[in-house]
């Protein structure tokens, strides 16, 4: 398959990182800088918007979502055909798209995440009006190329906004403060970062390769009136469960307020 990357930062290059092996990829990319530190890693084609759309069977739209409405506007005077329009632009529905672009231009949305650099993203996927199954689950495959996918309804892309979109903040935020608390206990940076990275690491690990859900595994560090219950009755004191779940919700709900 032919790809157009329309902008190309650090997830639009997380795809095509995985990806341009097995398509045919091009890029428009309009800053200097950028485009030459991609032609140092990758053997892609570069072009104006027109001309790579033209060529492509796929449009991959990763520019910002305030930069959306211009590439659009130029998308528009192109004929787009049979071609499909993959969109990882944040709060940007399938219907505005659909909307701008006129005709029944097919259109899948999609919101990855940040570990997708590293090949264990995590991104939901969801389809317009006029988007088939099949082009659903053509770019589920290349997506999970760089972790996995969950398709869902477009009524609930800004949860997974919430949950996934956002969650590695929320865990990078975790980290931080284990960090910091590592250090507090006479642990200098370098042995704060060990203790922690190699606990997030294991505990990851082990969580991906058991069918066990995280309460069980909970349960058998906890033992009764040892440390770990010291610790995890100061985190039920605080209402942990309670704070994420006001947490999520404001996320979600910023989310349904940037949509447009």
């Amino acid at each position: 398959m032919k790809i157009a990357f329309i902008g190309c930062g650090n997830m639009g290059e997380a795809i095509l990182a995985g990806i341009h092996r097995q398509h045919t990829c091009y890029v428009c990319e309009p800053r200097a800088e950028r485009q030459a530190a991609l032609k140092k890693k990758y053997r892609v084609a570069f072009g104006m918007l027109a001309d790579v759309v033209r060529a492509a069977d796929a449009v991959f739209l990763a520019v910002k979502p305030q930069d959306l409405p211009d590439v659009l506007a130029e998308m528009r005077r192109i004929p787009l055909g049979k071609k499909l329009v993959i969109s990882i632009a944040a709060g940007v529905t399938t219907g505005s798209i659909e909307k701008k672009l006129r005709g029944r231009v097919r259109v899948v949305r999609v919101m990855p995440n940040l570990p997708a650099m590293a090949g264990e993203g995590m991104s939901g996927l969801c389809r317009g009006k006029n988007a088939t199954p099949k082009d659903a689950a053509l770019v589920k495959g290349v997506f999970d190329v760089v972790g996995k996918t969950l398709v869902v309804p477009e009524r609930q892309i800004d949860a997974v906004t919430a949950v996934s979109g956002s969650g590695p903040a929320y865990v990078f935020l975790f980290v931080e403060c284990m960090m910091e608390a590592a250090r507090k206990l006479g642990f200098d940076a370098k042995e704060a970062r060990l203790l922690v990275y190699q606990t997030l690491s294991g505990s990851a690990r082990l969580l991906a390769q058991s069918e066990d859900p995280a309460g069980v595994w909970r349960a058998r560090v906890t033992s009764k009136g040892g440390t770990t219950q010291a610790a995890m009755d100061v985190f039920m004191a605080q209402d942990m469960s309670g704070l994420f779940a006001t947490a999520l919700k404001a996320a979600r709900d910023r989310a349904k307020q940037l949509s447009h």
